[in-house]
């Protein structure tokens, strides 16, 4: 309203308003805060005070809402334990000893798995599960196939 012509609230008169101040911003109501530590009026967009230095705006908060789906990223199927013993045991498979035992293990708790994940899609584990079955089963085979092998290896040569 600076330097428009208005009437007078009081009087009634007709005068011309007053020029705002260069030097001091032009303020609206909701422009303006108070320094909750020492009650000094400052703008909105402040960080700051301008007169204590108490922050009066904490820092800018994340857009984004981080949900624990209790899942670990969905790397491991925790839901199915199935699939995470055929998985391990597949894998525990490949020393050789052990081969043979842990191989049908991990087998059947791959298939348990996988029937798991089928009658429970929300649990996940199939990638797991098939792991599982694959090291089992080829680590099972190799236990039987390479004595076997070297046994009848070792008669043809006698």
């Amino acid at each position: 309203m600076s330097g428009r012509q208005m009437k007078c609230p009081k009087c009634l008169e007709t005068v011309t308003a007053p020029l705002a101040d260069p030097a001091t911003p032009t303020e609206r109501p909701g422009d303006t805060m108070f320094c909750p530590k020492c009650g000094q009026k400052n703008q909105e967009n402040n960080f700051r005070c301008t007169q204590c230095g108490f922050v009066l705006h904490g820092p800018p908060q994340p857009q984004y809402v981080a949900v624990d789906d209790g899942t670990l990223g969905g790397l491991i199927p925790h839901r199915n334990p199935y699939a995470l013993w055929a998985y391990y045991l597949g894998v525990f498979s490949l020393i050789p000893c052990l081969g043979l035992p842990l191989g049908i293990v991990a087998l059947v708790l791959g298939i348990k798995g996988l029937k798991f994940a089928r009658q429970n899609p929300d649990t996940q584990g199939k990638v797991h599960a098939w792991i599982g079955i694959v090291l089992g089963s080829l680590c099972a085979l190799a236990n039987i196939l390479v004595p076997a092998m070297s046994i009848g290896i070792a008669t043809r040569t006698v």
